[in-house]
């Protein structure tokens, strides 16, 4: 898997990141596949298809065999800007950095575990921030379109090219950490159509956070989308307004309608987090509490914040989003690049440090019974630490989903899982 256009291996562009989407590649469960997104320095985001040739569930927990998988890059994310470029032929000179930070989240609230459109956001330095949106299999079998990919050739031979829908730029980040609210997290309280959040980090050590400008989906919604009728006329909807017939079709200004008919566009601040601080290296949302975020810094230091304004009161419009520190943890001295809590419940916290340490936090303590906010007097405990968990910079880091492992790769060129109740025994 390489991160450029051509198949020239000695032109190969660094990745910076590599995301597996949450959301599911086909509507029928005997011939999907895993998809992955990579992004580096070049002005695209690759989407690969990964399946097994043996005809294994890629979906179980068995390991893959790598000899025996089929990858093929089925598409590509490319800003307005570029694809506009590209299509003049105009030779684009100069230098390249791509997009430095990535995420993707399935907007849903259902039971089904596999439903919802995808959504991708990356950012490249300086704060410039993509959008775009892939949606369900299952909704394209109901008739469910895009405008904007009305007319693009059908073919699963021919790689595309995916236009953004939405586009911003937020001046004071950086463009290197970027994280999205999970859409159920915003949303299981709420009362009213919300957008789907993202955090970006900035070198004053805060974290601005703002709108998508998409609708993120509430409990109760089909799925599919909201009429303009039941919106109060603002064409509100979670997939797009209603093109005739069985044909739903999204549009980028369905995105930004809300339910008392104003526009908001994406990109509008919402609220800036922990100035005067060194500078973000690391962001991750809690998964099972609203609005609560950690940030890993420069100087070492582990931030945990969390809202303090109820959900009633911000969804209902009475006062804005409010954040306060509820945690520090000062076990490092080195620059924390790599953040992730635990799966599902978020029970732990792991951080990685440009030391090679691989810290662990035992954070249940602070889980709030109503899981509605942090506890603020509850401690947040150091249980582990690998001393040398590499041998140079720890660059990323994911726990499994089953709550057991937590996998980190480093600058020493290696991947290791760690198991998560023995102290952060290696075992890989």
């Amino acid at each position: 898997i390489t991160n450029d256009n051509d198949g020239d291996n000695s032109t190969d562009s660094p990745v910076w990141r590599v995301k597996f989407s949450p959301c599911r590649s086909s509507s029928s469960p005997q011939s999907s596949s895993l998809r992955l997104l990579a992004a580096g320095a070049s002005n695209t985001i690759k989407c690969y298809s990964l399946s097994d040739r043996s005809e294994k569930d890629v979906n179980s927990n068995d390991v893959l065999d790598a000899s025996a998988m089929n990858v093929i890059c089925v598409e590509s994310l490319i800003s307005r800007d570029d694809h506009e470029l590209n299509n003049s032929g105009a030779t684009n000179n100069t230098a390249v950095l791509g997009y430095a930070a990535l995420d993707v989240v399935r907007n849903y609230c259902g039971v089904d575990d596999t439903a919802g459109n995808e959504v991708v956001m990356a950012s490249k330095l300086g704060g410039h921030v993509c959008v775009w949106v892939r949606l369900d299999p299952v909704l394209k079998e109901k008739g469910v379109v895009v405008a904007e990919d009305i007319g693009r050739e059908s073919s699963s031979t021919i790689e595309q090219c995916r236009k953004p829908y939405a586009e911003f730029k937020v001046p004071a980040a950086t463009g290197t950490t970027l994280a999205i609210r999970p859409p159920l997290l915003g949303n299981y309280y709420s009362k009213k159509e919300t957008d789907i959040l993202v955090a970006l980090g900035c070198a004053n050590g805060s974290v601005i956070i703002c709108k998508s400008g998409i609708l993120a989906s509430r409990p109760g919604d089909n799925g599919i989308t909201r009429s303009a009728s039941s919106s109060g006329g603002g064409g509100g909807a979670v997939v797009g307004d209603s093109g005739g017939d069985d044909t739903v079709v999204m549009n980028f200004t369905s995105f930004h309608n809300t339910e008392d008919g104003n526009s908001v566009p994406p990109g509008e601040i919402i609220a800036t987090v922990g100035g005067g601080h060194a500078c973000v290296m690391s962001l991750a949302w809690h998964p099972t509490i609203p609005n609560t975020f950690v940030v890993g810094r420069k100087d070492g230091i582990v931030d945990i914040y969390s809202a303090h304004t109820t959900s009633d009161d911000y969804y209902y419009g009475y006062e804005g989003l409010n954040f306060r520190r509820v945690h520090r943890l000062v076990h490092s001295s080195f620059p924390i690049r790599a953040l992730s809590y635990s799966m599902p419940e978020g029970e732990l916290l792991f951080a990685g440090d440009d030391d090679g340490k691989l810290y662990s936090y035992d954070t249940s303590m602070a889980l709030s019974e109503t899981s509605e906010s942090f506890k603020v007097a509850s401690p947040v405990k150091l249980v582990a630490c690998a001393l040398a968990a590499h041998k140079g910079w720890i660059m990323n880091l994911c726990a499994f989903p089953d709550g057991n492992r937590v996998a980190t790769c480093g600058s020493d060129k290696s991947v290791r899982v760690w198991d998560c109740g023995m102290g952060l025994a290696s075992g890989t």
